[in-house]
């Protein structure tokens, strides 16, 4: 149902009488509103017809341009000039392609782009070095249910910092604090209470804590690029400007991380607010992540730094120490990590190679 209001405002926008604030929010309306922009798109065409309609009509004799004697050469007879008259069709087909144009600068960018389209638009916003934290949820079992997952809310398990391909990772226990992440360098590394610390060169990250990686942090730029190349994309709802997004894979490729994937994006700020996603492991689904938008904020490089989340005098496992001291505090960490959510997805922790 489209208010008077909203109409009332959509006839002030077209006569040029709103404010650049009431523009705006008036754009937000009418995304939301399907219905609602149906009928601005006929108002418009109306509105269009009805400004030249005056041109469409015979001329009063007062619009009669007389041309003088002295202004036409000697040899040539008095005339009368008539305004040029168009016939009605041909003002309306004008006007109807003046509102489509119309139409298309203002709205359909937002409203009707393919879900594709939105897609690239947040993939370039996301390669800017804004600081996102996320709240990320294991569970063990089941696939990705709207319905079920949409009206239920899940215990925090962990927050989660992500800038570009760097990230930290925060688990809040109950005994300890866990630490961990990755630098720009692609250097993996993790804390315990800052006490004691781990770190492992880009090229010699253990296997178990390479898992832990593509399970549990959220590389949102590697992410949208495979949602590109390798996914069908359909919308599935649109609220208020949060446009959600089903991902389903278009093709069996070997060994994929993830199957279907459901991601909402907020179409104005091109922003990713939740990302729910099934996790696979020799094609078999071992878990449903799901990652929420917490706030934004921007960090200092540092922070993705594992001296940044240190107490003084702690003990740090650098490359030259003892690679086996390394792998005992890797398996502690692991451990603590560990929740009967995450046993039968860390499986391969046991074995740190």
């Amino acid at each position: 149902m489209i208010s008077d209001t909203l109409r009332m405002q959509m006839d002030q926008w077209l006569d040029g009488d709103l404010s650049q604030e009431e523009e705006a929010l008036l754009k937000e309306q009418l995304e939301a509103l399907p219905e609602a922009l149906a009928f601005f798109s006929d108002r418009a065409l109306l509105h269009a017809m009805l400004a030249k309609s005056s041109l469409c009509t015979a001329p009063e004799r007062g619009d009669l341009l007389d041309i003088s004697i002295t202004d036409q050469p000697a040899d040539r007879p008095l005339v009368r000039a008539r305004r040029a008259i168009l016939p009605p069709w041909l003002w309306a087909s004008f006007a109807t392609a003046v509102c489509l144009s119309l139409i298309s600068i203002f709205f359909l960018p937002n409203v009707f782009a393919g879900p594709a389209g939105l897609v690239r638009k947040t993939l370039a916003e996301y390669r800017s070095t804004i600081d996102r934290c996320y709240i990320v949820k294991v569970e063990g079992e089941g696939r990705i249910r709207r319905n079920r997952l949409k009206g239920r809310m899940f215990p925090t398990d962990s927050k989660l910092w992500v800038r570009g391909n760097s990230f930290v990772q925060i688990f809040d226990l109950s005994d300890d604090m866990l630490v961990w992440g990755r630098d720009q360098q692609g250097t993996v590394w993790f804390t315990i209470a800052g006490k004691s610390a781990a770190v492992f060169e880009a090229d010699r990250v253990p296997d178990a804590l390479q898992e832990l990686c593509d399970l549990r942090t959220l590389d949102m730029t590697t992410l949208l690029e495979s949602l590109l190349q390798d996914y069908q994309l359909e919308y599935a709802e649109n609220k208020n400007g949060i446009h959600t997004i089903i991902a389903k894979p278009i093709a069996r490729i070997s060994n994929a991380k993830y199957g279907t994937v459901e991601i909402e994006i907020d179409a104005r700020l091109h922003l990713v607010r939740r990302v729910t996603l099934e996790r696979l492991n020799e094609d078999r689904l071992v878990a449903v992540i799901s990652f929420s938008l917490d706030k934004i904020q921007q960090h200092e490089t540092a922070f993705y730094d594992v001296r940044t989340h240190l107490v003084e005098d702690a003990n740090v496992l650098e490359q030259g120490s003892r690679f086996g001291d390394r792998l005992e505090l890797l398996k502690a960490f692991l451990l603590k990590m560990r929740s009967p959510q995450t046993a039968e997805i860390n499986g391969t922790s046991e074995d740190v190679k």
